[in-house]
Order: C-alpha cells, then structure tokens, then sequence
C-alpha cells in the first residue's frame, strides 16, 4: 500500500469512523467518556504548559497509550532528564493521564503532560510547532498515522521502544494491515523490541527496514527502580504469624473461579491472610465482596474503623496506586486478568521475590509465558488448580521460597533495556 493511498483511507474514511465509534460508546464506557472530555480545552491547557519549557534544552517527547506504557517509558525518561534533556508527554486513556498526573511534582523536567489530541493533520501539526521536539519516542505499541507521518516530513528522528507485536494481531496477520502499518514502520528509525519474537515479527511486516533490533522490555527496569524507592504503607490489619495471599488486579472473571475457594482455604489455614485488591475501585462491589468474608471479620484500608479485631484475616482495598508497595508483604500473589483480557503485571510480585499465580490467558505477557515454562509461576485453568497450587505454596515453605528467589533472580537478569533505549535516543538527538 502506498503512502498517499494510505494518507487517504486513514483520514477520510478510519480516523472519521474511529471519532464516530468512541463518540457512540462513551455512552456506556466510563473510561472512553472521560478520556474524551480530556479533550476539551486541551489547546488551551497545551498552550499554557509549553510556558514552562526551556528553549536551552533539548526536547524529547514521548507519546504512550495507558499508564502502563507511561511506567514503561520512565526509566528512559529519567535517564535523558539526568543528563539535562527536558521531556513532553502525551497520552492516550484516562487511567494513563491520572497516573502521569499524580508523579508530575517529581519530574520538573517534563513541561508538558496532556492528552494526546485527535489524530487529525490540522491537530498534529500544531502540537508539533508547540512542543519542537528533537527525537519523538512511540512506546509499545500506540502509533497514530498522522503523528507519524508529519513528523517524518519534518525530518525529525522516531523510535519505537519496548515494541511488541503480537502473533495473532491483525497488523502480522491481515494482508490489509501489513500494507498499511508499513508505511507507519518505514518511518521509524528505530524499532526495538522486546523478545526476538517481537523483532521477527516486525521485519515480516516491513522487511526492508534496517533498524528493527531487539533490545528487551524497560519494564524490568521500571519495576526494579521503584523496588528500590517504595514507600511502603501501614496495614490497618495485625500480620503477626501470618502468610499473607496478595491477590491484585482482580476482575469479575478472577472471582467466579477463586472466591469460594478462598473463603476454604481461610478455614483450612488458621495462619492465612487475604489482601484483596480489586482492578476496579467500585464500593457496590467492593461491599459485595466484604459480605462473602464476613466470617473472617474483613477491614476496609482506607476506613478501618477505631477498633480492629486480631482475628482480622481480610483486608479489602479500595484506593489505588499501592498495589505494587504491597506486594513487599505477600507470601504468595495471585494476579488478575487472566481470565479474562489478559494477565496484568508479574514482574512486581516476582521482583519481590513472591511466587505468582495466575489465570490461563497469559500470552500478552512474555515474562508470564517464561515464568510459567521455567516453573517460576503458575497458571491455572480452574478453581480446584488455584487451591492446589495454593495449598502446595502455603505448606511448602522450602518450595515457596525458593520460587520466589529464582522469580526475582530472572527479573534482575533482564534489566538493562532503558539503557539501551536511552543511548539509541541521545544518538537520534545529536
């Protein structure tokens, strides 16, 4: 497919449909809703922050699509801040705007934080003379046409970091979608990705490029940057003699299948503590969820009332952003998503040195599918598995322990891809 064929269908017939489309279902997505009333006043909020940048400086910006990418991305940002670059920051969702948000006091060298405005040529072309980057960094996977394409044509260098393409995906496996996301690939200098896989995959796609290198995942080295600067919360709960489960990113899906078990496994082990920590924050549910475990007298984190009972084994929580500092308590984590969309983040248990549980459909996540073929985690495919793994982690000190070890020695031994990413950029930059 040629570039100007490609120009044509993307914006007079895709990003018109697209607009339409997530205009249609914001009507029943919450997420989708408020990610399109970031839009408005954008310009003038774009406007205000460029205010703060300094023209002594080098620009480097990063486009992500969620908070997972924004955490992929920091470790390479903070490398090119130390060495007085200064950042911008676009973003996608909702979820990724709020995270990016609540870290901004901590990086005054990202000027600018701001939805990612409508992928329109008119739009992008203005936020490119506002922001005047030096190099523009796409993470993972969310690459918009127009963005790349004018950004070409100003001959500004692109990369792609922690780049992935999956093997079922519709840009490897559709005819139609190879044609037109190598126009976008063509014009990426770099392309790095995260397993030799992904690196195969991509040249499929764009076979003549010649900088499609595989240089591993930024989020090992995003996950073990903050173990090493975690605050750690105060449990509203005693944990004296306990082993402590840590269940995170828990879904409707996760429920059916462990709920019940739980509630056994809590009769069977006198000395087992359940931390529960749902992917949605919903107080419906939550008090849903507390009513299952009113045997076990369950404490809410944020609202633990005067008096806690010793014989409290079951805290729910209901805020977010603590997830990952909790898991320094767990004996056992099990992780969520898994069942449903697909399984959320293993690296940080496992940076812990936590063995982790999880669902069936963990093929979106390179590092599960290792931990799982080296015995280092565990999938299950139903209720009466999660209670025999479980049991076999709670019992079996020697095993638990040694799995968790073994866990956070691979995530150790992958480090280095920001390192990577951050000298590829600098190059870009001169």
């Amino acid at each position: 497919m040629k570039l100007k064929a490609s120009q044509f269908i993307y914006n007079v017939l895709i990003l018109p449909l697209l607009i339409l489309l997530l205009k249609a279902i914001s009507h029943k997505n919450k997420k989708i809703k408020e990610t399109l009333a970031g839009q408005t006043g954008i310009w003038q909020r774009i406007e205000s922050q460029i205010k703060n940048k300094d023209n002594n400086k080098t620009v480097i910006w990063f486009h992500v699509a969620s908070a997972g990418e924004f955490l992929q991305a920091l470790p390479v940002m903070e490398r090119l801040m130390k060495e007085n670059y200064q950042c911008a920051l676009t973003i996608t969702s909702v979820s990724g705007y709020r995270w990016a948000m609540k870290k901004r006091s901590q990086y005054p060298n990202i000027f600018l934080i701001d939805y990612f405005p409508f992928d329109s040529k008119q739009n992008v072309q203005r936020l490119l003379a506002h922001i005047n980057p030096k190099v523009l960094v796409f993470v993972k996977f969310d690459l918009w046409p127009n963005l790349i394409w004018q950004t070409s044509q100003l001959k500004i260098p692109q990369i792609l970091i922690s780049a992935t393409l999956q093997e079922k995906s519709k840009r490897v496996t559709s005819i139609l979608g190879r044609m037109f996301y190598s126009t976008l690939y063509a014009d990426l200098n770099q392309i790095l990705t995260v397993t030799e896989q992904d690196r195969e995959r991509f040249i499929t796609s764009c076979p003549t490029h010649k900088g499609i290198k595989n240089a591993g995942d930024t989020r090992f080295d995003s996950v073990l940057d903050r173990k090493s600067n975690l605050i750690t919360p105060e449990l509203p709960i005693d944990t004296t003699n306990k082993k402590i489960l840590l269940l995170g990113s828990i879904w409707p899906a996760d429920e059916e299948r462990i709920l019940t078990q739980l509630q056994k496994l809590l009769k069977q082990h006198q000395e087992l503590l359940i931390i529960f920590a749902p992917h949605e924050i919903e107080e419906e549910h939550i008090n849903k969820v507390l009513k299952l475990f009113t045997d076990f007298l369950p404490v809410l984190f944020t609202k633990p009332g005067l008096k806690i009972s010793p014989q409290s084994r079951f805290l729910m929580i209901d805020t977010v952003g603590i997830l990952s500092a909790l898991y320094k308590y767990a004996d056992v984590a099990y992780v969520g998503g898994a069942f449903s969309t697909g399984v959320h983040n293993t690296m940080e248990p496992a940076a812990m040195e936590v063995p982790v549980i999880f669902g069936p459909y963990y093929q979106n996540s390179p590092e599960a599918i290792y931990m799982v073929n080296h015995k280092l985690s565990f999938s299950i495919q139903n209720a009466d598995e999660f209670r025999a793994i479980l049991s076999k982690l709670l019992t079996d000190n020697k095993f638990r322990e040694q799995t968790g070890r073994n866990a956070a020695r691979y995530i150790d031994d992958q480090a280095g891809a920001a390192e990577i990413c951050f000298e590829k950029i600098k190059d870009l930059a001169e």
